[in-house]
């Protein structure tokens, strides 16, 4: 992205981790997310910074911006969450149409090798205590895999609990995310016209690069 040539997009941009700090790099980076929620957090911690990033609310899926980029890509494996394939496929073809000439794409992928044969058996995913009020947080995951449909069923339940011990709320959030073969998801890029495809990583998790024909 530094040797990018001009401006890029971040896809999924959510709260801004990524996106905050290649800001602050000096880089000219732009980020889009469906999230009202999430985009105004990421402009409380811009705020905090001193930055002023430029933020579009909007799908990912398929990209409708009107301009073009240098870059566009998407580093924290959120293209996942475009379970439909159709979809999908009508969103590479727009990411191809919002770069300019000898733009890059850049998306990180992953297979769940080690979910493949999950059965929704929950799982504490993370923990945490706010030190101010002693609030712990807790976060149970449980998964199951459609192989044929290479589809990821993932339930996440957020359980709070207060200084005392005793449960506050609890949240459940169902969502379904879509993997890709890495020669599959290969010929797909070829297929819509990149070029230079390249897939860095394993079959468990890659980035794959493709360059938009000049």
């Amino acid at each position: 992205m530094r040797d990018g040539g001009g401006p890029a997009l971040e896809l999924g941009c959510g709260t801004g981790r990524p996106l905050l700090r290649f800001l602050e790099a000096g880089l000219d980076v732009e980020g889009i997310d469906s999230s009202a929620d999430m985009l105004a957090i990421c402009r409380r911690y811009a705020d905090e910074r001193g930055l002023d990033p430029v933020l579009h609310q909007g799908s990912m899926a398929p990209l409708a911006l009107g301009r073009s980029f240098a870059t566009v890509y998407c580093p924290a494996g959120t293209f996942s969450l475009v379970s439909d394939r159709d979809l999908a496929l009508r969103a590479l073809n727009s990411y191809r149409q919002h770069l300019q000439p000898g733009g890059t794409l850049a998306l990180t992928m992953s297979v769940p090798v080690e979910d493949l044969d999950a059965r929704f058996e929950w799982r504490v995913r993370r923990t945490g205590t706010r030190p101010a009020d002693g609030t712990t947080f807790v976060v149970h995951e449980a998964v199951a895999c459609d192989q044929a449909a290479r589809i990821q069923v993932v339930y996440n339940r957020l359980e709070v609990w207060d200084d005392d011990g005793e449960l506050v709320r609890t949240l459940l959030r169902r969502h379904h995310l879509r993997w890709w073969e890495r020669t599959e998801f290969e010929g797909v890029l070829a297929a819509f016209g990149f070029a230079d495809v390249q897939s860095l990583g394993d079959d468990a998790g890659w980035v794959a690069i493709a360059r938009r024909s000049s």
